[in-house]
């Protein structure tokens, strides 16, 4: 008998989970920051940081690249020091390079071709330091291992190898074009492969992250930040989602929608800028992400809410 009302009970709680339907799907909840830290004190700071962030249990943390000023030396000690830190946050750290790291680094006697391979050594080439594995990243060019997207919590996120300074492409060196064309080609594949990942998973957003500015809007041909605008372009027509840009550079935080339609002239309110704080603010911004949202992005600064709509600085 006691076995019958058990296999009932059993049935009933079944029975009952399927009229409730299908859970609610979580929301995600990561950290983003960048250009920093620029001096030992900033490397204390954010060190706290880092330890704070991860004791609040991020899905993961985003670096958006500049992990020293651009007028101190380029060493392999300091790039060592940076992934040391990098690796005792308890969450994976999704970064990408920045200019001051490698492309600015001619200005203090440095080789930017050996910083690249530095970071590339030290950030990517050792799974312990980013832990990109764990988010199932995808690396489509081993050349570019930079170059990546992973998904969660129904969004897929790409790391676009995108710098400041023009994009490195007025470097006084005589392969600085050749460089900046063979990456912006890398991107672009990059980009078509995330866009094509997406679709294929159902993503609702779509996140990319890189450390320059782009200058949203400018249409000369001649900027550095030309060919990924271009790319920008294509995503917002090939991807039918939303799509958030995260970047740094200038320091500032802002939150908008950078570029307008071509036709009505009109804000693109598909298209999300947000531009996290840096040096001599060690900071960030943490972001959720609620695919069943009607507005699926929200952002919080020091535990204020921000407005999910955006209006600038």
């Amino acid at each position: 008998m006691r076995n019958s009302i058990q296999q009932l009970a059993l049935v009933l709680a079944v029975g009952l989970m399927s009229v409730a339907g299908p859970a609610l799907a979580e929301s995600l909840r990561f950290f983003a920051m960048g250009d920093a830290p620029y001096s030992e004190w900033e490397f204390m700071q954010l060190d706290g940081l880092l330890a704070d962030v991860g004791d609040a249990s991020p899905a993961f943390v985003i670096h958006v690249g500049d992990i020293k000023s651009g007028s101190s030396v380029c060493t392999d000690g300091y790039i060592a020091r940076i992934a040391k830190l990098f690796g005792s946050v308890s969450a994976p750290v999704a970064y990408t390079p920045g200019d001051n790291e490698w492309t600015d680094c001619g200005r203090s006697g440095g080789d930017p071709k050996q910083r690249l391979a530095a970071l590339r050594r030290d950030f990517y080439g050792d799974p312990a330091v980013l832990r990109l594995a764990t988010l199932g990243a995808v690396h489509p060019d081993p050349d570019y291992p930079e170059n990546y997207w992973f998904s969660a919590g129904g969004a897929l996120f790409v790391a676009v190898h995108v710098v400041g300074s023009d994009n490195g492409l007025n470097r006084n060196e005589t392969d600085a074009e050749t460089e900046w064309r063979a990456r912006s080609a890398a991107n672009r594949t990059l980009l078509k492969g995330a866009v094509k990942a997406a679709k294929g998973n159902g993503a609702r957003a779509l996140v990319m992250f890189l450390q320059a500015n782009p200058l949203f809007g400018d249409r000369d041909e001649d900027n550095g930040f030309a060919p990924f605008l271009a790319d920008l372009e294509w995503v917002l027509m090939a991807f039918p989602g939303f799509v958030l840009v995260i970047h740094g550079d200038t320091h500032h935080y802002v939150l908008d929608h950078p570029l307008t339609d071509p036709v009505s002239g009109e804000a693109e309110l598909r298209l999300t800028r947000l531009e996290v704080p840096g040096s001599p603010l060690v900071d960030g911004v943490w972001v959720t992400f609620d695919p069943d949202a009607d507005e699926p992005f929200s952002f919080s600064r020091s535990g204020a809410e921000i407005s999910s709509q955006p209006g600038g600085p």
